[in-house]
């Protein structure tokens, strides 16, 4: 009785040592993450100056933009603007704008930078 009981604490002990091991992992992925996406509304930014200020007013020390195009502050304050209808709007061709072929990196970027406008 005494062997079986040391069995069930030796396996639970090495459970216990799993989920810890496992839980650091997870930890370590998730802090890997964070500059990233701290960094996603910069290299947005990068991209609609690039990309997008000839038409957009994009920054908000920006004056004018050449077309009736709305500004991203604009565009990031509509009431139904969310992070899904920005990338998927960004994911099909409009006959509006011209097609860039955004990668989803990139749409998450510029995402995230025009929401970061609000």
């Amino acid at each position: 009785m005494q062997t079986v009981a040391m069995l069930a604490i030796n396996d639970r002990s090495r459970m216990v040592e799993q989920m810890r091991r496992s839980m650091a992992v997870v930890v370590a992925v998730a802090l890997l993450a964070l500059p990233a996406a701290a960094q996603e509304p910069s290299i947005g930014g990068r991209l609609a100056v690039r990309w997008c200020m000839a038409c957009h007013v994009v920054e908000p020390n920006q004056g004018t933009a050449t077309d009736n195009a709305p500004s991203f502050r604009a565009i990031a304050t509509r009431p139904g603007t969310t992070a899904g209808s920005l990338d998927s709007y960004l994911s099909i061709g409009h006959t509006l704008m011209p097609d860039f072929s955004l990668n989803s990196q990139e749409r998450n970027a510029l995402v995230a930078y025009i929401l970061s406008l609000r």
